[in-house]
């Protein structure tokens, strides 16, 4: 019997022209969806590609400098000598023999590579860019181009598939049963449909698989198509490990929004009274309470400003210039096998703007990193409160999985802080030294490689996510599915 009720329910619904009409708007949301995230990852590749290009033709053009020089002094006979920065081109040797010059005024971008599954949810990485300049400035500027206002940003972003199903995805399950069991009692059918051997409980249960089986093959075969044309990296077993886990997810949140839909169906009057209760229901889980929680976590941790780090960076500047001769000392303590001998440390104004930079950045980075503890502070405050809303711990886990959660963007900050300390002492070095740089030193540049996260520590970071769904899941099945032994089949 339940075999025919579900085999009944499915010709149904691919009968109905809503609900080929509904696949077809859940089709196009998910092209559009996987459109518009390929487009922002794009964009931020070419951004990374533009930037990476510009500044390896400046050094480029400083290394051609260095080749013709070394090629002059070859035929003329002489030293290899290292020039004094200079405002302006001038005479003597290129500005491109200065270690200082070559490391003051170009950066090295690091990029972190986005995963195969970035297309899929942007994240964060719309306000959060995927690649940083280092250079001998201060922390502050490799992140000095993105957005810090709002870390805890679940309500707005890219159209992207994450987008799709966790805001859409339950609108289109709850325009399938919003009337599961109210449309048959309305229309005086469900006491008929009971005569025959099968339970309420049966019946309930073969209308949810058949409509379930429908729609998630069909969210199954539009994730594969749009993993193929806009997935990265298919040749890896990560990519297809992280759309597994998407898929799992994916199907953990839509159970739920069935199950949604029996418990309303359980308790509710007739199918009018369902249809706004389920929307209602909607709203409160997927905008409100996002909202409140984020409103919650900029008002115990109030977000940082880009304006105080900014003031506070031009004070440490004002007063490292106003007291240059103190800084210049503090700098040189710090290097003390460096120390010129006499009055030879202050003449260079090369020295003294590192020395100001070196003052910004002890000044500055306590701020900095008083900052980045609020970030995280706000975002444990929403890990914690998670629970309470499928839709937070939906985009939780949706972001992990495609790797452009907040967590995975910190580790990559940590390397270029870290990556940054190990650029500038190439060039102070050489600087403090007066070595002049040759056309093969630019060869030994530091190389900055990406070390990936190990997928366990993703998986330890997603298993709270998909454990909190899954009791939330267990919870609407079990309420409703116990309560049909008392639902009032027919009306008085």
């Amino acid at each position: 019997m339940k075999r025919i009720i579900i085999s009944h329910e499915a010709r149904q619904l691919f009968r109905s022209g809503a609900f080929r009409a509904l696949l077809l708007m859940v089709a196009g949301a998910v092209a559009f969806a996987a459109w518009s995230g390929q487009r922002s990852i794009d964009r931020q590749v070419e951004g990374a590609n533009a930037a990476i290009a510009f500044e390896d033709g400046r050094r480029g053009k400083m290394r051609a400098d260095t080749e013709q020089y070394q090629a002059q002094v070859a035929a003329e006979g002489g030293e290899y000598q290292f020039a004094s920065a200079q405002h302006a081109p001038g005479a003597g040797p290129p500005q491109g023999t200065n270690a200082g010059v070559v490391g003051s005024t170009t950066a090295k971008y690091l990029r972190m590579p986005p995963t195969g599954l970035a297309p899929f949810s942007i994240g964060q990485s719309d306000i959060q860019l995927s690649y940083v300049p280092v250079s001998m400035n201060p922390t502050m500027y490799i992140t000095k181009d993105n957005e810090l206002e709002n870390p805890v940003n679940l309500m707005t972003g890219s159209f992207d598939i994450a987008f799709v199903v966790i805001f859409l995805l339950p609108i289109f399950i709850l325009a399938i049963s919003y009337d599961l069991l109210s449309s048959e009692k309305e229309r005086g059918t469900l006491a008929m449909i009971l005569a025959h051997p099968i339970s309420l409980r049966e019946l309930m249960a073969s209308k949810i698989i058949a409509r379930a089986g429908v729609l998630l093959a069909g969210v199954l075969v539009l994730g594969i198509v749009a993993l193929l044309a806009v997935g990265t990296n298919l040749n890896l077993a990560d990519t297809w490990a992280r759309f597994s886990l998407w898929m799992a997810a994916t199907l953990l949140y839509a159970l739920f929004w069935f199950a949604m839909s029996v418990l309303v169906n359980v308790y509710g009057k007739n199918s009018a009274a369902n249809g706004i209760a389920l929307a209602g229901t909607w709203l409160a889980l997927v905008v409100v309470v996002p909202t409140l929680v984020s409103l919650l976590a900029t008002t115990l941790y109030p977000a940082p400003s880009r304006m105080e780090l900014t003031t506070a960076a031009r004070q440490a500047q004002t007063e490292a210039e106003s007291t240059y001769m103190a800084r210049l000392s503090e700098y040189y303590y710090d290097h003390l096998e460096f120390v010129p001998e006499g009055d030879e440390r202050a003449m260079d104004f090369l020295t003294v703007a590192m020395a100001n930079r070196n003052a910004i950045e002890k000044a500055v980075r306590p701020l900095y990193d008083g900052f980045q503890s609020q970030l995280n502070l706000q975002e444990s405050l929403v890990q914690r409160f998670q629970f309470i809303s499928p839709a937070i711990m939906m985009q939780l886990a949706l972001n992990e999985i495609s790797g452009t959660s907040a967590d995975r963007y910190e580790h990559f900050l940590n390397q270029a802080y870290d990556f940054r300390v190990e650029w500038s002492e190439f060039f102070t070095v050489k600087f403090l030294q007066r070595a002049p740089l040759r056309p093969q030193d630019y060869d030994q540049l530091p190389a900055f490689e990406y070390r990936e996260e190990p997928f366990a520590t993703v998986l330890m970071r997603l298993v709270p996510s998909l454990l909190g769904m899954l009791v939330l899941l267990t919870g609407a099945i079990l309420i409703p599915f116990l309560r049909l032994r008392r639902y009032q089949v027919a009306t008085s």
